[in-house]
């Protein structure tokens, strides 16, 4: 295999007889290998022996196209078919490999416990294993079909692994008891949202500045095997510089990544590798346990370096930010990698229908909510205008139309029953312009009575208009 800018060859190995043991070491076939990776392949777990001849093709045939992590993850999947026929079909011949087999193997799995991603991941990777074999001539298979699409897991859409703002708080405001590596990298991967593996692997020069002064953060993503560049703010800035101060202080000039490990966890002593991810991941742990880092509900939060990701995501949709810049800025490669993220919080679901509807103000300008969301869809809403209230010319009457005639005549201005929305804004400007015309005329004339009921009526027309106003004006 020939070295590349992403595949460097470390050390010439005869490649021929590096693929026919049953080890395999990364650097010795050019891998581009991450610290949590692991250097070898061991495929001296696999039996029979005919299943391990064709998981090495299966894997050397990988290797060509793939990361070293997921032909590891590849031959692993390859390790739970290994172990159910060695426990249930010792002996097994690739001839005696059938559907109903198959079939056993999938509740063998699911006596393995494993999650269902875990389980959905060794029957494709087990499917793509057979499909090949049949393709290649690795196995005799027949031309019998094993594993079919309906046999996939189906997996829950889940829930973004955002951290609460009350756990983001409490992390920040514990941060600078941290190694100060390590605490910048926390400040770094919170506002980036990058993956654990980007940020380990951050270059030493990964800072640019364009022509107007603005900074960007370049990295590689492995998972995409692509080159991304982010704009990121002054204050990351200053940190990133902050740690090339650290690493050209601490370690000699060759080092070529803005975070370097360590000797050992209690005193970081730097040194001349890449952070490992399960020992940032260990720190992010140890921070939130040592300092009683809770939730809302008082159990302490179980910090990843994933949670950052999903956080930065879900706080851009939350503020608007279109979905496909959040596409861009995350590096994603399609629409539904981006959508994983796309949770709305409460709070802004509600303010967002507000703006779509109109909000509903009442005679002292606040908003009236429903107290149960589940009852807020169109057609109730209807049915609740069009039967239970009354219309009016600017508004509606929130009194039910079975309590009888109003008893507030020609009062709605000042009845805790009417309610309003944008739409009428100019019919209170009108209103209230009469109003003040007629606490002028009534003054003239000394009507008391006339005075005071109209300036109620102003105070809230003023309240009415004033939030109305302030919802348009955000809008715009």
């Amino acid at each position: 295999m020939k070295p590349t800018k992403d595949r460097p060859l470390s050390v010439q190995p005869d490649e021929q007889s590096e693929f026919d043991k049953d080890i395999w070491d990364g650097r010795k076939l050019g891998a581009d290998i991450r610290p949590s990776d692991g250097l070898t392949i061991n495929f001296r777990t696999i039996f029979p022996l005919w299943l391990r001849q064709a998981t090495k093709q299966y894997i050397r045939y990988s290797f060509a196209t793939l990361s070293w992590a997921t032909c590891k993850k590849r031959k692993d999947a390859l390790n739970y078919f290994s172990s159910f026929l060695t426990e249930y079909h010792p002996g097994c011949l690739a001839s005696n490999i059938e559907r109903s087999l198959i079939i056993n193997f999938f509740d063998y799995l699911v006596t393995r416990k494993l999650a269902e991603k875990t389980r959905l991941n060794i029957i494709v990777d087990l499917d793509t294993f057979f499909t090949l074999c049949s393709r290649n001539g690795w196995v005799d298979l027949g031309d019998k079909v094993l594993i079919y699409r309906e046999d996939h897991p189906h997996l829950k859409k889940p829930l973004p692994r955002y951290i609460p703002q009350e756990v983001l708080e409490q992390i920040n405001q514990y941060i600078e008891t941290l190694p100060e590596s390590v605490m910048r990298m926390v400040l770094v991967i919170q506002e980036t949202g990058m993956r654990i593996s980007e940020l380990c692997r951050l270059k030493f020069d990964c800072l640019k500045q364009d022509s107007a002064g603005d900074w960007w953060l370049s990295y590689y993503q492995f998972k995409m095997k692509k080159d991304h560049t982010i704009t990121i703010s002054k204050e990351i800035v200053a940190i990133i510089q902050e740690q090339q101060n650290y690493i050209k202080n601490n370690l000699n000039s060759s080092f070529e990544y803005l975070f370097c490990g360590r000797k050992q966890m209690k005193h970081f002593i730097p040194q001349t590798k890449p952070m490992n991810p399960s020992a940032f991941t260990d720190y992010l742990k140890r921070l939130c346990k040592t300092n009683n880092i809770c939730d809302a509900s008082g159990k302490v939060w179980d910090l990843t370096s994933h949670q950052f990701r999903h956080s930065v995501g879900t706080r851009m949709i939350n503020n608007g930010v279109p979905q496909h810049i959040i596409q861009r800025y995350l590096g994603h490669e399609s629409p539904n990698m981006t959508a994983t993220y796309a949770h709305i919080f409460d709070s802004t679901l509600k303010k967002e229908i507000a703006k779509y509807h109109g909000k509903t103000i009442n005679i002292l300008g606040q908003v009236v909510s429903s107290e149960n969301p589940e009852l807020e869809t169109s057609d109730l809403q209807w049915f609740k205008r069009n039967v239970q209230a009354q219309a009016l010319p600017n508004g509606s009457c929130a009194r039910p139309i079975i309590k009888g005639q109003c008893p507030h005549a020609n009062a709605c201005f000042t009845c805790g029953d009417f309610r309003t929305t944008l739409e009428f804004l100019d019919l209170h400007k009108e209103q209230l312009e009469q109003t003040e015309k007629m606490i002028e005329k009534a003054k003239a004339n000394n009507w008391q009575r006339q005075v005071e009921m109209n300036e109620q009526v102003k105070i809230n027309l003023q309240n009415i208009i004033s939030s109305l106003e302030s919802d348009h004006d955000k809008d715009r």
